[in-house]
């Protein structure tokens, strides 16, 4: 069962009314995928997001809302960037059914060559190279393929160093030091991304403590890095921190926990890291800076978009990428707001500017 919709057509459509242009949702009773893909804006140019394969204990009305609120974000990120891209996100309901799993994608890249190009899909959280060389088997609008199979491979590295450099720039502002040295950093996830910044930030001298759903990362990152190893991201949370990073899923910090954690800064690799955009100014009004994750993590997005363009200029763009940081930062100060809100509107104003 396919089930496809696009908003009503306006007569001054927005971006701010959060509109999508297409949501499709799959179900495929032969191998059992629930599969969700959600294009937010393609204004810019196509929708590149990618394939998220996770466990939804609310079903399909949670994988929805998540997919909606992830297309979004890579619309803000691809604009912030100065990507010529657009915003776009899909999801993979997991139910342990790891048998299914090439038949499932073989079902999904056909969804996404259905849609001709309105949405380009990647790796992502549950997913990997070898998955979107799977994919690329039945679809060419898949970009982070192996380096083998044409590729430039796994993204994650390059969304480890544009958030630490994002996090060196937010002490900065913060503290008035990008100085790691014996910064005490919590990393709550020890994934792909998380495992690759703790271990720069360590080397860098930074005391971190962590935690990981999978005890054996947690115990991994232990031998080779040494560090604290906690139970739960709610023990980070109570601890006393120069720096918080989220790199796991997203909706970790609500108003409780913005009322309540010990930081100056919150950076990470996590998408929609709180529940809502007003928590950003709950933890300003506490002191605490919060970096915008679509800024802080747009590494991997540059990295997959540049293998799709057929081009290099990674550095260049991740420079760029802080140097609007740093600026959304200062006016942020400025005009009594936070960084998410300036770094917000500047990228919907570029979305914006392009539809007119």
């Amino acid at each position: 069962m396919t089930i496809a919709t696009q908003p009503a057509v306006r007569s001054t459509p927005s971006l701010v009314d959060d509109d999508h242009e297409q949501v499709v949702v799959r179900q495929d009773p032969e191998t059992g995928l629930r599969f969700i893909v959600a294009v937010h804006s393609t204004v810019l140019g196509p929708a590149l997001g990618g394939m998220r394969l996770k466990r939804y204990p609310g079903g399909l009305r949670e994988a929805l809302e998540d997919v909606m609120g992830l297309a979004r974000t890579m619309t803000l990120k691809a604009s912030a960037v100065g990507l010529d891209l657009g915003g776009g996100k899909s999801v993979m309901i997991d139910d342990g059914r790891a048998d299914q799993r090439e038949a499932r994608l073989e079902v999904a890249a056909k969804v996404i060559d259905g849609l001709g190009g309105a949405y380009i899909t990647a790796e992502d959280i549950g997913t990997t190279t070898a998955d979107m060389d799977h994919l690329a088997r039945f679809t060419r609008f898949v970009t982070g393929r192996s380096i083998e199979h044409g590729g430039r491979g796994d993204p994650s590295p390059v969304t480890a160093e544009s958030v630490f450099q994002a996090l060196r720039r937010g002490l900065r502002a913060a503290t008035g030091s990008a100085e790691l040295d014996g910064r005490r950093i919590g990393v709550v996830g020890l994934g792909k991304v998380g495992y690759v910044l703790a271990a720069k930030l360590a080397r860098a001298g930074a005391r971190i403590v962590a935690c990981d759903l999978y005890p054996e990362r947690s115990e991994r990152f232990a031998s080779e890095h040494g560090g604290e190893i906690v139970a739960s991201a709610e023990a980070i949370m109570a601890t006393e921190l120069d720096v918080l990073a989220p790199c796991g899923t997203g909706e970790l910090i609500d108003d409780a926990l913005a009322r309540s954690i010990d930081c100056r800064v919150v950076v990470g690799a996590a998408n929609n890291p709180l529940t809502n955009r007003r928590i950003a100014r709950v933890l300003a009004q506490r002191g605490i800076l919060y970096v915008p994750d679509f800024l802080a993590n747009c590494g991997g997005l540059i990295h997959v978009a540049l293998e799709w363009h057929g081009r290099g200029g990674e550095d260049e763009l991740i420079s760029g990428a802080m140097d609007r940081l740093d600026r959304a930062i200062a006016t942020a100060e400025a005009e009594d707001s936070t960084p998410l809100d300036v770094a917000e509107r500047q990228a919907l104003e570029r979305v914006e500017a392009a539809r007119r």
